[in-house]
């Protein structure tokens, strides 16, 4: 019986190690233009309540990106950012490559934890940019739900 156990504790760790759970995103346009296409997590931004937060961003390239350490030409990027309201600055997270297929090339992660505040957030939001124009949408959420 013991053993029955202990085979089926590696079995299920060893499969969803194998079979990792799929992310969900719920896209929604953040900029669709002739030039630039960008998406954002609508879930994510329906629960944030606090700074800072996290959110994932899409972005389609027309002519397909090239760069260095990817030989692959990638179509697009998804992008995990750390916002920090207080600081009205960004970081990144995590960024993720799919060539025209959409079948992912690269995945990159960085470890913020070891960063100061200043070193996690180095990206100012600027106006006219597609990160204020996500924090538009968040202010305007919340205020709906405030009225609510």
């Amino acid at each position: 019986m013991k053993i029955n156990s202990i085979f089926f504790i590696i079995f299920f760790f060893g499969s969803v190690m194998i079979f990792p759970q799929r992310e969900n995103h719920d896209w929604k346009p953040l900029i669709v233009e002739e030039r630039q296409k960008i998406w954002y997590d609508a879930n994510q931004i329906d629960t944030v309540t606090t700074s800072p937060f996290d959110v994932w961003i899409l972005e389609l390239h027309r002519p397909v990106l090239k760069l260095e350490q990817i030989s692959d030409n990638i179509m697009r990027t998804k992008t995990l950012y750390t916002v920090n309201l207080k600081a009205n600055a960004f970081g990144l997270k995590e960024a993720v490559y799919y060539d025209p297929a959409n079948k992912e090339i690269k995945r990159f992660s960085y470890d913020l934890l070891k960063y100061s505040e200043e070193q996690k957030y180095i990206f100012p939001i600027t106006p006219n940019s597609f990160m204020e124009k996500l924090v538009g949408i968040l202010v305007k959420r919340s205020k709906l739900r405030a009225g609510s």
